[in-house]
């Protein structure tokens, strides 16, 4: 059984959010609509980030398959398309955390992808969003 933090492999093969209550509507997102896209998943780390250390951040919203989030200095916002009562608002600490809790599942359940797609991020943004968090297991 593939397990971070907060996430597992279900039994059809899919990542689920088994974090926090206070932290499932978040964790639902990012099961639901980044899923096991790295690419994704490192631009919603690049996002947080930047909202974390730039107070003049202007909002950004994402658009997935059953939600809308929106990344700004005060937080996270998600909402679902479809539930209207499963909605939250997270830190950019927690939003981080389990962005990039979820980037460790994505390295043991993909790990033939994401290296290449790390790489291919930091070169098409001119950055790396996770140099200093995680390293890169091959070079």
């Amino acid at each position: 059984m593939i397990r971070t933090q907060y996430y597992v492999k279900d039994a059809f093969g899919v990542p689920e959010f088994s974090g926090p209550d206070e932290l499932s509507t978040l964790g639902e997102w990012v099961a639901a609509d980044i899923q096991l896209s790295p690419l994704s998943v490192l631009e919603a780390i690049d996002l947080v980030a930047e909202a974390k250390a730039n107070p003049g951040f202007a909002p950004e919203d994402l658009d997935g398959n059953a939600h809308t989030v929106t990344i700004s200095p005060q937080g996270v916002r998600v909402e679902n398309f479809f539930v209207e009562h499963v909605q939250g608002e997270y830190t950019l600490d927690d939003a981080f955390r389990v962005l990039v809790d979820f980037w460790d599942y994505c390295c043991l359940a993909i790990p033939e992808k994401v290296d290449a797609r790390r790489r291919q991020y930091a070169e098409e943004n001119g950055h790396d969003p996770l140099a200093g968090i995680r390293d890169f297991l091959a070079a």
